[in-house]
């Protein structure tokens, strides 16, 4: 449909549409069962007129036989019959006439057979005065004459019912062409206002759902830091949610690089002081050295070799330790701003990764120190998963290795890592859950919020490192579309739980950030 529309303006056409259909189809109808119905009268109105034509030859030939009967009979009566067959020919005609008066055809026909009754009611009259007079002879001879004026009025009658009878029949047919032509339109008026929502409905729909599905594959591309697909044409509300989504993305694009940049020229400023602090921290430690041989020297006065000495060995020597533990700290610190900051630019080669040969190769990779700590390691079912395997093998390797560093030195230290994980934990479908369970240390549950927060440190007197490991593993787990989590109690240990996609993600949106069960086990870094 029209992408100048707005949804809600599409959304009326395809209700508007159809109702406009649906009130000619109304109207249409509405005429076919008029005309049926005034069919349908008419083919009664002609019925009712050959019944009473019907009804008045009836009468007629009653009168006529009642008549000849009372010719020869010896009481002289008329039978009770034949009188209310007489009395009631007047207005049998009267309404035969009315009933035709719709039709100019029948008037003369009409007018000849109410003369014709008129002149039969006449002889039936003066038949009934010569037999009541007793002149039997001149009333048998007037019975020739009243059949021939009985049979005019049949050849009356009976041509005033052919042409009803003609007329029925052609009225019976419009009267069934006039059904057919109902049926027809309920078939095709239906068909018709069925037929135009299904169309408008498919393009409506088709419109939408290519549209929602630009906008799905741009959410895909964001997650994977691809190009967006061009912007869309027209003015509805999808356009606008895809201009803002542009939009959105150009502003985060230029933040993301902004903070890069911000990142690079603040670790390549800050290089400058530190090698210079490196540097002469290193010119000051050979001064040391000189100034030692200088007041070691046998012209030097005792006092003041003795506070010489005093003063290097307490006061110098300790601030330039200090001095330099603090410029490689500072050191490792922008190294680890400059790969937290690359992390998400390195393109993912996307593929299925083998994670128990992963795993496999991590543990052999850590044999040394898992041996020295002693820690019994065991691998369960792991099943292959959808991502970069670069990638993956870094998030499993810093799990595990965080897992060793932290063991508990009171107990013997046991690893476990799998491919189980809770149920119902409301992920969205086609992600995998793995599991790397330790009986370590643990984390006492109020620093569970911030385990993934860069630079922060838990057991820092434990193991080297400057709090970044967990939020790298984060950021990559997140580029594949999943979610990392943890479970942990102090003194009892930690399990941590990585859900990554089993197959490639394109046919639904791809999950951004975490997601998963609630993030409350989500941010402090170990390493």
């Amino acid at each position: 449909m029209n992408t100048q529309f707005t949804i809600f303006k599409k959304g009326m056409t395809l209700i508007a549409v159809p109702l406009l259909i649906q009130a000619v189809f109304l109207a249409v109808l509405v005429k076919a069962q008029t005309d049926q119905m005034r069919a349908q009268e008419r083919v009664v109105h002609t019925k009712e007129v050959i019944a009473k034509v019907e009804e008045l030859h009836r009468g007629l030939v009653e009168a006529y036989a009642g008549t000849r009967g009372l010719v020869f009979s010896v009481s002289g009566t008329l039978p009770r019959r034949t009188e209310t067959a007489l009395k009631r020919i007047p207005a049998q005609v009267a309404d035969l006439r009315e009933l035709i008066s719709d039709n100019r055809e029948q008037a003369p026909r009409i007018a000849e057979l109410s003369g014709q009754v008129d002149g039969f009611l006449g002889w039936a009259a003066e038949e009934d005065r010569l037999a009541h007079a007793g002149d039997r002879a001149r009333a048998i001879a007037g019975l020739g004459p009243g059949a021939e004026r009985l049979n005019m009025i049949r050849l009356t009658i009976d041509a005033i019912r052919g042409v009803e009878e003609e007329l029925d029949r052609r009225r019976m047919e419009g009267l069934r062409l006039s059904a057919d032509r109902q049926g027809r339109t309920l078939f095709f008026g239906g068909a018709v206002i069925v037929g135009s929502t299904v169309i408008l409905a498919v393009l409506f729909l088709q419109g939408i759902i290519q549209r929602l599905g630009v906008l799905r594959d741009n959410a895909r591309r964001f997650a994977e830091g691809k190009p967006l697909n061009p912007p869309l044409s027209g003015h509805d509300e999808i356009t606008e949610v895809d201009r803002a989504f542009h939009e959105m993305a150009d502003n985060l694009g230029q933040q993301k690089q902004e903070n890069e940049m911000f990142v690079y020229s603040v670790s390549h400023d800050l290089r400058s002081p530190l090698v210079n602090l490196q540097g002469f921290s290193e010119e000051l430690s050979l001064s040391c050295s000189d100034l030692r041989e200088l007041f070691q020297r046998e012209d030097v006065p005792e006092f003041v070799r003795r506070r010489g000495m005093q003063l290097m060995d307490r006061d110098i020597e300790e601030s330039i330790r200090f001095i330099q533990a603090a410029v490689g700290r500072l050191a490792r610190i922008i190294d680890a701003l400059l790969r937290l900051s690359r992390a998400g630019r390195v393109e993912y080669q996307w593929q299925e990764v083998d994670i128990a040969a992963t795993v496999s190769k991590i543990v052999d990779a850590l044999h040394d120190s898992i041996v020295e700590a002693k820690v019994e390691v065991a691998i369960g079912e792991l099943p292959p998963a959808w991502g970069d395997p670069t990638a993956v093998e870094q998030i499993f390797a810093n799990l595990i290795a965080n897992a060793v560093q932290y063991l508990d030195p009171a107990r013997p230290g046991k690893i476990e890592v799998d491919g189980r994980g809770p149920d119902g934990n409301g992920l969205p479908p086609g992600l995998r859950i793995y599991r790397v369970c330790d009986n370590g240390l643990g984390i006492p549950e109020a620093y569970h919020p911030r385990m993934f927060t860069a630079f922060s440190r838990l057991h820092a007197g434990v193991a080297q490192g400057e709090g970044i490991g967990l939020a790298l593993v984060r950021r990559m787990v997140e580029r594949h579309g999943g979610r990392i989590w943890l479970e942990s109690a102090s003194g009892v240990g930690t399990t941590f739980f990585v859900a990554l996609p089993e197959a490639p993600r394109q046919s639904t949106f791809p999950a951004l950030g975490v997601v998963g069960p609630p993030p409350d086990g989500a941010a402090f870094s170990r390493h």
